[in-house]
């Protein structure tokens, strides 16, 4: 008895120590999880639900100079979908196999079906109101079951994005971006550029400010369901920060009437391409710049290809006669040459080196002044004779010919000038008329300057200008004047370019007609036709330069295919900004 009474003790004290065990583990175990790691298990428990939302930030806006909006960022979203939880909805054999494993009953298995059922329903709605295959994209779906992450339309309106996440299709998620929006569409295309499809500049303007113009995107701290929905804001952790916004130098305006006018002078001469640039004669800002053919920046079907050249800045030309309002006012900076001087041009050729350079006709005993409304190569030949090589290469690199122009677009290209020391006689006489050497448009535009500010060239600028810069002097005041009146002559009736005259107004021009060049020569029957003006004459306020490349119908001369362009787009500029005019009656009119 006393035995069986001891052997019952001491199985007690065991199960009160077994006992006192477990409850002793039990609280260390506790005190571990609830004390020692509760830190760490409360950070693993947010990792799965509490996460971090990237919030996007809109793109500068860039205005024209007079406030209008050229490119804004609109809402815009993206649909993506986690394959790894879609798959199972659209996969039978996925769907049986898990119904198997839960071994549910017959009621369980009906209902589990429906919801299966009605979440693909919601699939298919979801894939009609996004217009995309249903076929397609189930396969894409079942073929990438394991992956996270996969778009299904990009670029996606809010409202319609609303309506598509309201369908709850499993695995579907709505990523807030923005758009980039071009409200002047190809009118300012080349210009302006466009983004990436993730909204990073690749074109024009876009590309060349895309660290000023970007935004910065911000996070906030969302919690998430198990069904990955956002079900809380918890706080914001960064805020979104919108790019700055870009004032450009450019007259929206003008920009619109130039780019029609070049529609129509595109059209009318069947051309190959065309080119044109608007600049304030006083500042150097660039206030126009268009090139056809054209694309519009809102319509990524047309994003490819040759039309995207910006050929303003991009295309090589050699410029013909439109340089030789410089040679002459080179001499007479120089005092080689003077107003009075008689320049022999007869017979209307001349022969250097073996090769005939030739004018229209005889022009026989002329001025410097005619040299230049008649544009004679003859004349321009022998007053570049008057200076050394070097002295008349020196004049086309301090107007800006072959190098940077500081624009920093993507695309340009610097042209190219030899070194005159690599000048033969036929080398030099060549480039007294625009020949043998080759600049891009807003170079010759830009040279242009130095008539319109006393001689003074002045860089430009695609952005608005607090400050007129002060310039450089490449000629004397007297010269660059002196030459400016006579290129008066060549809009006058019996110049070059008539068809250039304003009325009411002083117009100062050159033009210009170069043959196309070709591997070891020039096309003979292909050609590239100029047009460089200045008005009003009096007081310099628009310099506008136009290049027309393969004119096809008959018409190539630049006193009639690009001067008409000038008149029609001066015209308007003048009127639009209530310039005065300033013609001053010939003598003896009434």
């Amino acid at each position: 008895m006393h035995l069986q009474s001891n052997t019952r003790i001491r199985r007690d004290w065991i199960i009160y120590g077994l006992i006192v065990l477990l409850f002793s583990a039990i609280f260390a175990k506790a005190f571990h999880v609830q004390i020692l790691e509760a830190d760490f298990l409360q950070s693993e428990g947010n990792k799965r639900q509490i996460r971090s939302l990237e919030i996007p930030a809109p793109r500068g806006e860039i205005y024209d100079r007079n406030g209008k909006v050229l490119a804004l960022s609109t809402p815009i979203d993206s649909i993506w979908v986690d394959p790894k939880i879609l798959s199972f909805y659209l996969d039978p054999a996925q769907q049986q196999a898990q119904l198997l494993k839960e071994n549910l009953t017959t009621q369980q298995v009906a209902k589990r079906k429906a919801l299966i059922d009605a979440k693909y329903l919601a699939y298919q709605q979801m894939l009609k109101l996004l217009n995309v295959s249903e076929e397609t994209f189930t396969r894409q779906v079942l073929a990438k079951k394991n992956r996270r992450f996969m778009y299904v339309e990009r670029g996606v309106l809010p409202e319609l994005s609303a309506q598509i996440e309201d369908l709850d299709v499993p695995g579907l998620y709505v990523q807030n971006q923005y758009k980039r929006y071009y409200p002047a569409g190809e009118v300012v295309g080349h210009l302006i550029g466009f983004t990436n499809i993730d909204d990073t500049g690749i074109a024009g303007i876009e590309k060349t400010y895309d660290d000023w113009l970007s935004g910065h995107a911000g996070k906030k701290q969302i919690i998430k369901d198990r069904a990955g929905r956002v079900i809380e804001f918890v706080k914001d952790i960064e805020p979104a920060e919108p790019g700055q916004p870009l004032v450009l130098s450019i007259d929206e305006d003008l920009q619109f009437f130039l780019y029609h006018a070049l529609k129509k002078a595109f059209i009318r001469h069947q051309a190959q391409s065309i080119m044109s640039v608007i600049l304030d004669a006083q500042t150097g800002e660039v206030l126009a710049m268009v090139s056809l053919p054209g694309f519009n920046p809102n319509d990524r079907s047309q994003l490819t290809g040759n039309r995207l050249r910006n050929r303003v800045i991009a295309d090589r030309i050699e410029p013909g006669s439109t340089v030789k309002p410089f040679i002459v006012a080179k001499a007479l900076d120089l005092g080689v040459l003077h107003l009075d001087d008689e320049i022999d041009t007869r017979p209307g050729s001349l022969r250097i080196q073996g090769q005939r350079i030739t004018d229209t006709r005889n022009h026989g005993v002329i001025t410097p002044g005619e040299v230049i409304k008649l544009s004679s190569n003859v004349g321009a030949s022998k007053i570049a004779f008057k200076m050394t090589p070097q002295q008349e290469w020196q004049m086309y690199h301090d107007v800006g010919f072959g190098q940077d122009l500081g624009l920093f677009l993507p695309g340009e290209t610097l042209g190219f000038i030899r070194p005159a020391t690599e000048w033969q006689k036929i080398d030099q006489a060549s480039a007294s008329f625009g020949y043998g050497f080759n600049i891009n448009l807003m170079q010759l535009a830009q040279a242009y300057l130095i008539f319109a500010n006393e001689g003074k060239i002045k860089p430009v600028s695609l952005l608005k200008l607090n400050k007129v810069p002060e310039g450089t002097q490449v000629v004397s005041k007297e010269s660059a004047q002196a030459v400016l009146g006579m290129m008066e002559k060549v809009a006058a009736r019996k110049g070059t370019a008539p068809q250039a005259n304003i009325e009411g107004y002083r117009v100062a021009g050159k033009t210009g007609t170069v043959h196309r060049t070709k591997i070891g020569g020039y096309e003979q029957n292909k050609y590239i036709s100029l047009f460089a003006g200045i008005v009003p004459v009096s007081n310099p306020k628009y310099i506008m330069v136009t290049a027309i490349n393969e004119p096809s119908r008959g018409i190539y001369y630049g006193g009639k295919v690009a001067a008409p362009v000038f008149h029609e787009v001066m015209q308007e500029a003048l009127r639009l900004n209530n310039i005065p005019p300033d013609e001053v009656l010939e003598e003896g009119a009434p």
